[in-house]
């Protein structure tokens, strides 16, 4: 009896300074399980196509794609496939991934890489593939339904691992002669097929499939419990000192802040103005990128996060973009003396400068400069 360990891709997690974090660990932890082949999924590039490659570099982690591009040079940004033999039989292991899952890198602008089509990949690859290998096993970051699509139109796909998938397959699944394979998203069950394959043809001849959920039956393995609640603890010290690199020290606590739907009441005008700017959405930009928990991106995308009783992440305050009183002040404090206005010119510059410059009319400003910019939003 011989093993391939597979993966269908999206090894790493969420697009945050945290998570970047955890993919380091995920990496170099995933090296030691063993594995033959991980494809690639959105997620992986998280981080950038350097940061990947340097993973894959640094823990031998043996990434395929055969659809994915640099969109600058047309080149394949990983192996196009993977030969395995295993007991006599050599493995051709491949990946595509579904154009329709969207690639957004910390690292990367968007339209850095071009996604083909994966069934006109996979009818140009498996003529080729085949001439190599007795076996064609294809990772299938598409989900459920694409994943079937595939098998339907294109011939000679005898094993299929599907990822992007919600659900595990208790048994294996066959759909035109490839046998479907799923043991779901998070790390949250392990899958094992057990099987019979011909050495002569390579042809898969029966499975058997087990899913075991790894949950609180399954005991945790002392090593790996220590690993991970030591690199927790770790991340855990991180954050509370960038948290200290911005305190809450601003303001007074007797003070509160009332949040825009206050200053409607009696503002309605100038509140419907300044719904149509890039303040009113400065948190949802920080989310698109997974940066909402960052304190630096914080302290200039939501209301009084440096002050005492503003924004607070974890409590997820209703403070959230850059409201009235980002600029005017708390509304505790409220006055019709001017005080406000001075206020509010006065904080411009607290987040605003050269290397955070306003973008008019969707063109990014050469320089930060202060009264064109107030033109945009006074009021």
């Amino acid at each position: 009896m011989t093993t391939l360990v597979l993966d269908a891709g999206d090894l790493f997690g969420n697009r945050t300074k945290k998570d970047l974090k955890t993919a380091e660990f995920l990496a170099g932890h995933t090296a030691k399980f063993g594995y033959d082949a991980i494809g690639l999924g959105e997620r992986d590039l998280n981080f950038g196509l350097e940061f990947l490659r340097r993973m894959i570099q640094e823990h031998k982690l043996p990434y395929t794609n055969a659809n994915v591009r640099d969109a600058a040079t047309g080149e394949l940004i990983l192996p196009e496939f993977l030969v395995i033999e295993r007991a006599g039989v050599r493995f051709g292991v491949c990946s595509v991934m579904d154009p329709a899952h969207k690639i957004i890198s910390m690292a990367a602008k968007d339209g850095e890489y071009e996604v083909a089509e994966p069934i006109a990949t996979l009818r140009d690859l498996l003529p080729r593939l085949r001439e190599q290998c007795d076996t064609v096993v294809l990772l299938s970051h598409l989900g459920d339904q694409p994943t079937e699509a595939i098998v339907q139109e294109v011939q000679g796909i005898d094993l299929v691992v599907v990822g992007h998938s919600f659900k595990p397959y208790n048994r294996e699944k066959i759909v035109a002669d490839a046998i479907l394979l799923s043991a779901v998203y998070d790390g949250r069950v392990i899958g094992r097929a057990d099987v019979r394959v011909s050495p002569e043809s390579g042809k898969v001849m029966a499975v058997d499939v087990a899913v075991t959920s790894l949950d609180d039956a399954v005991a945790d393995d002392p090593a790996m419990l220590e690993s991970v609640n030591q690199f927790l603890e770790g991340l855990e010290a991180e954050r509370l000192a960038q948290r200290a690199a911005f305190p809450r020290d601003l303001g007074s606590p007797d003070e509160s802040f009332l949040g825009n739907a206050n200053c409607s009441s009696c503002h309605k005008q100038i509140y419907e103005e300044w719904r149509k700017t890039d303040h009113a959405r400065a948190f949802t930009s920080l989310r698109a990128k997974e940066m909402q928990f960052e304190p630096e991106c914080l302290a200039c995308h939501t209301t009084g996060y440096r002050h005492h009783n503003g924004y607070d992440e974890q409590q997820q305050s209703q403070l959230s973009h850059i409201q009235c009183e980002a600029c005017h002040g708390y509304g505790t404090q409220h006055d019709r003396s001017g005080a406000m206005l001075k206020t509010a010119r006065e904080s411009c510059v607290q987040c605003h400068d050269n290397d955070n410059r306003p973008c008019f009319d969707g063109n990014q400003e050469a320089v930060f400069e202060y009264a064109k910019a107030w033109e945009k939003i006074a009021h």
